[in-house]
């Protein structure tokens, strides 16, 4: 199997984590660790809480990811199913927290509790950045060790920057061809690693930025 190969599709990952793939789940941790970390950030918590409740996410997923029938959910259903485990998580330490001896939670702490029992939907931008621009970065990070730089580069330059395959071929000593064929490759793995959970892939606002294109 290549490099290229080990990487599955969403909706076989999720099979592999059901199955207790030990390997699919340390993918699958990267893919959506950083969200969950997010939401927790994004909810008022603490790193050291942060992580505490996120080891607690992650370990109702594998208690329950087999309720989560993919096949029958659209774009998308996965996040929101994984923020809605997220949200109930943050609450709980939250109601924990506030049930302590006071000097623990305090009226952050409160105001924390009483919007995230107000939003049962997950927030559209966290701090500016989308669920989407996230997970795309962590499919990012897996991926591009997955592939030579050139191949890389073209592939970020077609497809993020828009240019013509022709200049950057010219650039990197490609034919137009290859550069298509480059952003192919990489868009197609990029599609699949998050299958279920992301569709379209389409331009700049989809991709955070690229540190070998600074």
């Amino acid at each position: 199997m290549t490099g290229e190969d080990s990487v599955q599709t969403s909706l076989t990952l999720l099979a592999r984590v059901e199955a207790e793939d030990h390997e699919a789940w340390l993918l699958f941790v990267r893919l959506y660790g950083p969200l969950v970390y997010s939401w927790c950030r994004s909810a008022g918590l603490q790193p050291d809480d942060t992580e505490d409740v996120g080891q607690d996410v992650f370990r109702v997923v594998a208690l329950k990811l087999g309720t989560f029938e993919s096949e029958r959910k659209p774009s998308g259903a996965f996040r929101s199913w994984l923020w809605g485990i997220t949200r109930l998580q943050i609450l709980n330490h939250l109601r924990s927290v506030k049930r302590q001896p006071i000097g623990k939670g305090g009226t952050e702490h409160n105001a924390s509790l009483h919007r995230l029992e107000q939003e049962s939907q997950e927030r559209e931008t966290v701090g500016g950045v989308t669920s989407r621009q996230l997970l795309v970065q962590s499919a990012i990070e897996v991926l591009q060790a997955e592939f030579d730089p050139r191949t890389w580069q073209a592939f970020w330059d077609m497809a993020v920057k828009g240019r013509p395959a022709k200049d950057i071929g010219a650039e990197l000593d490609m034919t137009a061809r290859a550069v298509r064929q480059a952003r192919f490759r990489v868009a197609k793995k990029l599609r699949s690693l998050l299958d279920q959970d992301f569709t379209g892939i389409s331009g700049p606002d989809d991709f955070p930025a690229d540190p070998r294109s600074q």
